[in-house]
């Protein structure tokens, strides 16, 4: 059974104003993560966690580096990608070191194998889950997604998606409980090359009134 990674260290690297690389070491590797803002005590944050094979941009064109600069914000690169239960632990932990900083509540936005990553993280933090959003989410690994009721869930599916069926999101959603909304965007496939600035909209937009 996977056990929980343990923290080392967390380096930070100045790239830019209100930029910053943090790598978080622990003794099964190492998060790699870009933190917007998040160093003056805000109580919110977005945490954007990506599909099986890790990375940082999400999918369109830029939509999580879009979402973290609007509302403050981490992108997490996982330690071990497509391997569910560890990655996981790495949205958890992350979550631990901005709990430190202050941050009190999360949106959670996942990408593809990372929308089964986001529920299943909401659901172990509980309380500080403001919200969940799924962009073209795959189901296994959502089991739990009743588990989130009263929290407000967003999925988001395009109908030309040739990875990963829209009926995916469309089956979550049945077993989700309230709120949450399903939207199907016309014409677009897995990546949203197409809609890249309108859901990076919708997503503050969902993010901002789930933190009240």
């Amino acid at each position: 059974m996977a056990k929980p990674p343990n923290l080392l260290m967390v380096q930070n690297t100045q790239l830019a104003d209100g930029l910053t690389c943090m790598e978080v070491f622990t003794d099964q590797g190492v998060i790699v993560c870009i933190r917007h803002g998040l160093d003056d005590g805000e109580r919110h944050a977005a945490l954007c966690v990506p599909g099986a094979l890790g990375g940082l941009s999400g999918p369109g064109r830029g939509i999580f580096h879009d979402i973290c600069q609007q509302l403050g914000g981490v992108r997490i690169h996982y330690r071990k990608p497509n391997d569910s239960t560890h990655c996981v632990f790495d949205v958890l932990l992350v979550h631990h070191l901005l709990a430190e900083r202050g941050v009190e509540k999360v949106v959670l936005i996942g990408h593809s194998f990372g929308g089964a990553i986001a529920i299943a993280a909401g659901v172990h933090l509980g309380a500080a889950t403001a919200g969940v959003v799924t962009l073209a989410t795959q189901a296994p690994g959502a089991e739990g997604i009743a588990e989130l009721a009263g929290t407000p869930v967003l999925f988001v599916h395009g109908d030309s998606d040739d990875i990963l069926n829209h009926h995916c999101s469309e089956y979550i959603y049945a077993q989700a409980c309230d709120p949450k909304e399903l939207v199907i965007v016309p014409g677009e496939g897995h990546m949203f090359t197409g809609v890249s600035d309108a859901l990076s909209a919708r997503v503050v937009d969902f993010a901002r009134n789930a933190f009240g």
